[in-house]
């Protein structure tokens, strides 16, 4: 670590990544919380997560390569902009106090607008790894980068709990835009030495493109042709369906039927962010300790029982520990799924591979926020995730038949 902080461009840019996450975390934390007091239904919030994921479905396969060919510190920038400008735009909305129709409107352009630049933020922060440190030190650079987004997840729900309680609305939204202010300005003044000629790079856009599309018919062909590849894929696509809405459903019942504060919310999700760091430390005893079949499995069956005790349940105590264990589960389930991955795909497909899982299951998630939404709006929040707990259940037995049938296959 105190080698990565010698380099004045490796504390620009860790700098960039704390006020970067800083600024995502707060609005993750406080845009649902601003939408659900102003219109009191969850529909509107399963429609901005379905927003908020469907760009990835759209984009998440070829905006990688098509990137390798671009100026990725351009694109930082970019993205850092758009973000600022986008929340600008929500922060005034909210401080001119306009019409609730006119308001949803704005949220879910700004929402939109916001995923679309994640992806090229998230995608291009890869590339540019590596023109900041040497090959050896990627491990160390990204550890550093997860360790500072856990740290952000744990301690800016509590910050912004406390905050959205005592602060007008507009002015927790313009902090925000502060903090992609800052993350905008260290990026813009870090120097890289290495950079590809951007003639070379705009020259051959045309042929990046049809290598883009040769490539994913190409990775598309060896998933559907590996059944230890092609199955997971297939389940946790069904999980993502059935479970999508969950955190949607819970804040309902957090906010609305419990009656919590933004701060006692704030101070859960932080717990399930813990949580989720507990899962990956969990998971590496447990990929030791039971077959990758096996522990899938008993993955989604815990995410369903879990889900059930939550829905059965109007114990805040009970609640709270369900929450917390469906986030270690999650983890233990997202982290277990990437490492099969790794260990049954050829390295030369990896990429192209993890493309389609990035695609596919982010995707998906608009599906579940829809079917989530339109079903707790017809049943309530507490119903919807009961019948979220039973399709976890069925899909846990359809996991258990094709899993078994991969194994005997392997055998």
């Amino acid at each position: 670590m105190d080698n990565l902080l010698k380099d004045r461009n490796n504390r620009l840019y860790l700098s960039s990544v704390v006020t970067d996450n800083c600024g995502s975390s707060l609005m993750m934390f406080a845009l649902p919380l601003i939408v659900l007091d102003m219109t009191g239904s969850g529909i509107h919030l399963s429609f901005i997560s379905a927003i908020e994921t469907i760009p990835f479905l759209i984009l998440g396969l070829p905006i990688g390569a098509i990137i390798d060919r671009l100026d990725v510190k351009k694109i930082m920038i970019f993205s850092d902009l758009i973000r600022l400008l986008s929340y600008s735009v929500l922060a005034i909305a909210l401080a001119l106090k306009v019409s609730s129709a006119f308001m949803i409107f704005i949220i879910y352009t700004v929402s939109l607008a916001v995923s679309v630049m994640n992806i090229l933020s998230t995608v291009s922060e890869i590339t540019f790894v590596s023109f900041l440190v040497k090959k050896e030190d990627f491990s160390k650079l990204n550890s550093t980068v997860y360790g500072i987004q856990y740290g952000v997840n744990f301690a800016l729900p509590i910050l912004g709990g406390v905050l959205y309680k005592f602060i007008p609305q507009s002015l927790l939204t313009g902090i925000s835009v502060v903090f992609y202010l800052i993350s905008l300005l260290l990026v813009n003044n870090i120097i890289l030495i290495s950079q590809r000629d951007s003639s070379a790079r705009f020259s051959s856009i045309k042929h990046g493109i049809n290598a883009v599309f040769t490539d994913i018919k190409d990775g598309v062909r060896y998933t559907a042709k590996i059944r230890a590849v092609l199955y997971p894929l297939v389940l946790a696509a069904l999980v993502n369906i059935a479970s999508a809405n969950f955190q949607n459903d819970s804040l309902i019942i957090l906010r609305q039927q419990m009656g919590l504060s933004s701060d006692q919310i704030g101070l859960i999700l932080s717990i399930a962010a813990v949580s989720a760091l507990i899962g990956t430390i969990v998971v590496n005893w447990l990929n030791k300790k039971i077959e990758f079949g096996q522990l899938l499995v008993l993955s989604i069956i815990a995410g369903s029982l879990f889900r059930a005790v939550f829905a059965l349940s109007a114990n805040l105590i009970i609640l709270v520990s369900s929450i917390a264990c469906i986030a270690i589960n999650e983890s233990i389930l997202n982290i277990s799924i990437i490492t099969n991955r790794q260990n049954e795909v050829g390295q030369e497909y990896l990429g192209r591979v993890t493309s389609i899982y990035k695609a596919v299951l982010i995707g998906v998630n608009s599906i579940g926020y829809l079917l989530g939404g339109f079903v707790a709006n017809k049943i309530g929040s507490r119903l919807g995730i009961g019948i979220s707990a039973v399709e976890l259940f069925v899909v846990s037995m359809i996991s258990l038949f094709l899993m078994t049938f991969v194994r005997v296959r392997n055998d």
